[in-house]
């Protein structure tokens, strides 16, 4: 054999058990027993209160009727501010909330709660047209509006959101809305107490992955709260 063939003969042998090498890998990687992934919350999660809604107020929904907070107790209920001509609300009720109320809405202990941070233009109007769009039902699914001065205190003292902001910049304003506020979701017990929030429209802003991870812990949250009577 010359020196040609046995240095192709060299690399041929090398190649073939590199290839054997691989395979065997891949092999023992298939079949090896992948580690359960623990589950961001179960029933046996210890979910303590965040803050107790101690205050009461009345507002109106979009079907026009005057409901309480304290109406809300005994339900498993997710809370969103929102404005009916926030792009980003519209954005963010589409991809998170509505997924969120698809999912739970045949459970008879869940509710959804979105409260304007805009009630001086946010009328029963406004509320029942954003609504309909959504396909949300009055019984389980709420849009809020009532006195300005006392809705934006109670959701600042009570609820402990941040105070609403205006933009100032034009060209921010109209890109996402008039109005600053927090964008998150929060979960509450039977008992009107806050057990966590998730914030997933800047998750989605984050990434794919971010915004699916936000949203499988937002949804297991749910349903052990709902689990845990």
């Amino acid at each position: 054999m010359t020196d040609k063939g046995k240095i192709i003969s060299i690399y041929a042998c090398a190649a073939l058990i590199s290839a054997l090498i691989f395979a065997v890998a891949f092999w023992i990687r298939g079949n090896q027993i992948k580690p359960e992934v623990k589950p961001y919350y179960s029933s046996d999660s210890e979910l303590e209160a965040l803050l107790t809604l101690e205050k009461d107020i009345t507002l109106t929904n979009q079907d026009g009727e005057k409901v309480k907070i304290s109406d809300l107790k005994g339900k498993v209920w997710a809370f969103a501010q929102f404005y009916a001509a926030c792009p980003m609300c519209a954005k963010n009720n589409e991809q998170g909330m509505k997924t969120l109320y698809n999912k739970f809405k045949n459970n008879p202990d869940f509710q959804m709660v979105c409260i304007s941070v805009d009630p001086e233009k946010d009328g029963v109007e406004q509320l029942k047209s954003y609504a309909d769009a959504l396909a949300a039902d009055t019984s389980d699914w709420w849009f809020l509006t009532g006195d300005p001065d006392e809705l934006k205190t109670y959701m600042v003292d009570e609820m402990k959101y941040d105070p609403i902001q205006e933009r100032k910049d034009p060209s921010e304003a109209a890109e996402k809305g008039a109005i600053a506020h927090n964008m998150s979701i929060s979960v509450f017990n039977r008992e009107l107490a806050l057990i966590g929030r998730r914030d997933l429209f800047h998750a989605k802003i984050d990434g794919e992955a971010v915004f699916v991870e936000t949203e499988k812990a937002l949804h297991q949250m749910v349903e052990t709260v709902l689990e845990q009577k």
